[in-house]
């Protein structure tokens, strides 16, 4: 009985000394997990243009400009990611002026655009501006601008595009969409390339295309025969229904109660529109795309938003930033919150808190 009694009182101290030992181990895994996370460094930072590195302006601030630059020089990538169309981002990244050399992974900027469904890597063009000339890069002159500060650098040959990777609206989800936006009284944006065709038919639909002509600098293919001539030109990067900023609400349910299971519907930001892209796209997924086609891992890119189509984008890199100005339901899924809002610098002051700890990572 001795015998049987100090056996089990041996069986239960090894019992104990096993519960300590792996709870000892699961605690040290933590906290080796947790040193290794805030140790953690950078390789790229991907970001949202409205709401974030914009200001209400829709510009990028100089100081924004000049740090890019900065941490561009030394091998840190910056990539853009957005809701806007290719030919929308062309004045943010002209005004960049990234310049490539050796250091650098890649020969352009790399781009998500239309929410994810379209990544490219852009880079200066074989045309340059001279004053309010265009010429061909070491040719005569071949044409003259006078309006070459407002026209679109992408479109005239000052930057051109490398497509990476493209995933379109279906046909039938194109079909769908566009009948439904006409029994709701809406008018839709059709994005094909560079242009972007819109059927409008009564005041307030001309209204909303200059409203948002006005938010994207984007111009419109006005068209009036039920969109014909974009269809056959071939299918959408996305579809986006404008509804009015009254009815968001009710729109927003009502597409996507009518598109369950078809697509990936985005509440808009500014909330005045509805965007429908193929159920699988999303920001968050181009991303994973673009640092799949650059060798990075998703945990070692930074992103910052402030929109409800950043969610996925926000959650799946290494830190994901909310904008002090995104809505609390952005926040909360965030890693963290800016400190400041767009219109503080609020990208640039976290990026050079970022620095200043060491988390970015320079090839230079």
């Amino acid at each position: 009985d001795l015998q049987s009694s100090v056996f089990i009182t041996d069986v239960k101290s090894q019992i104990f000394l096993d519960s300590y030992q792996t709870l000892h181990n699961i605690t040290m895994s933590h906290h080796v997990e947790e040193l290794h996370s805030s140790s953690k460094k950078f390789k790229m930072v991907a970001l949202d243009l409205d709401g974030t590195l914009l200001n209400s302006y829709h510009t990028l601030s100089d100081e924004t400009v000049t740090h890019l630059r900065k941490l561009h020089k030394r091998g840190f990538i910056i990539c853009i990611a957005t809701g806007r169309s290719a030919a929308a981002t062309a004045t943010v990244i002209h005004r960049l002026d990234l310049l490539y050399t050796d250091i650098h992974l890649t020969t352009g900027i790399p781009v998500v655009c239309t929410n994810g469904a379209l990544g490219m890597t852009v880079m200066k063009g074989t045309v340059e501006a001279n004053g309010d000339n265009l010429i061909a890069k070491g040719e005569e002159k071949v044409g003259i601008n006078s309006a070459i500060e407002q026209s679109n650098p992408m479109l005239d040959g000052r930057l051109k595009l490398q497509k990476m990777f493209h995933y379109p609206v279906s046909i039938s989800l194109t079909t769908k969409t566009l009948a439904l936006a006409k029994e709701m009284g809406c008018v839709t944006n059709y994005y094909i390339d560079h242009d972007i065709y819109a059927q409008p038919l009564v005041d307030w639909h001309f209204k909303a295309t200059q409203k948002y002509s006005d938010l994207t600098g984007v111009i419109f293919k006005y068209c009036q025969d039920d969109y014909k001539e974009a269809i056959s030109r071939g299918l959408p990067s996305k579809l986006l229904i404008l509804c009015g900023e009254e009815n968001i609400d009710s729109a927003y349910q009502q597409i996507a109660k009518h598109l369950d299971g078809d697509a990936k519907v985005i509440r808009g930001s500014p909330p005045f529109f509805v965007e429908i892209l193929e159920k699988d796209v999303c920001k968050g997924n181009g991303l994973e795309q673009m640092c799949q086609s650059l060798n990075i891992p998703l945990e070692e890119c930074i992103s910052f938003g402030d929109g409800y189509n950043d969610i996925e984008f926000l959650q799946k890199s290494g830190i994901g930033y909310a904008m002090k100005n995104a809505p609390e339901n952005v926040k909360c899924i965030a890693d963290k919150v800016t400190e400041y809002c767009n219109n503080e610098d609020g990208v640039i002051r976290a990026l050079i808190d970022l620095e200043q700890n060491e988390r970015l990572h320079f090839e230079n």
